[in-house]
């Protein structure tokens, strides 16, 4: 594969995130980035999305990414909501709150996103490759409904919050097991470049929300935390996915 400048571009801003990741730890420099830049970097993450869909059209493809990109802009918009009560308005967000009803919404559009991507390459997965999805994504629910769910209902007493609380891990399961028989097809040469990063920006971002889950139980989260790169390269891989879907590469026929 020929090496061109937007490789070098997406590289060097996957490696600079990084890289400001670990040399601001404990700076309030990094506190604002992890909070704006998070915003931005969804933000624009989800305007390719709408651009890539303006060319793409009602097709399949297009379909799927308008799904991911109202996600996307939807999770940005529980962010907001979180940054301006913590930085701006200085005040606490109280649990539920207006910031758990965009980052609810932004499940469904990219959970059809992902159904989208899996109807279009699922006669490339084989009777194996589903069958491993079905294992590991038996394990990976039991895991997690061992060590974040349980944990995280313990200690509520209201149903809704007991609800929701559990619902957050398990619908991140359910991305990943829709993303996993897509993962090997793209392991059989089958998946398109574009496609691929879409979906590796799904898991990234569903990874993040179940580290996250569990890093708040074992030792709390705080701004900045390094978990946060889970979420800032799955953006990158999103944005470029659809950068390349608007460029006219890697479309399937």
């Amino acid at each position: 594969m020929k090496f061109r400048l937007d490789h070098m571009f997406v590289l060097l801003c996957a490696v600079g995130v990084v890289l400001f990741y670990f040399l601001g730890q404990g700076s309030y420099l990094l506190v604002l980035f992890a909070n704006y830049g998070l915003i931005a970097f969804a933000g624009l993450a989800g305007v390719f999305g709408l651009i890539a869909f303006a060319k793409l059209g009602k097709s399949t493809m297009g379909l799927v990414s308008l799904g991911f990109a109202i996600g996307l802009l939807s999770w940005m918009l529980g962010l907001v909501v979180y940054t301006y009560t913590y930085l701006v308005a200085n005040a606490d967000l109280p649990y539920l709150s207006l910031a758990d009803v965009f980052y609810f919404i932004s499940y469904p559009p990219i959970i059809l996103g992902c159904i989208g991507l899996l109807r279009f390459f699922w006669p490339s997965s084989g009777r194996i490759g589903l069958l491993l999805t079905a294992i590991a994504g038996g394990l990976l629910c039991f895991a997690v409904v061992t060590y974040a769910v349980v944990p995280s209902i313990q200690a509520l007493d209201n149903v809704l919050e007991i609800v929701v609380t559990a619902l957050y891990p398990l619908l991140d399961v359910l991305i990943l097991v829709l993303l996993l028989p897509l993962f090997l097809a793209f392991r059989k040469g089958i998946f398109g470049t574009a496609y691929a990063l879409l979906a590796l920006g799904a898991a990234l971002e569903a990874v993040g929300d179940l580290v996250f889950t569990y890093v708040n139980l074992a030792v709390g989260y705080y701004d900045g935390h390094p978990l946060d790169l889970l979420w800032f390269l799955g953006f990158i891989s999103y944005a470029y996915g659809f950068w390349r879907q608007h460029a006219g590469f890697d479309l399937p026929e």
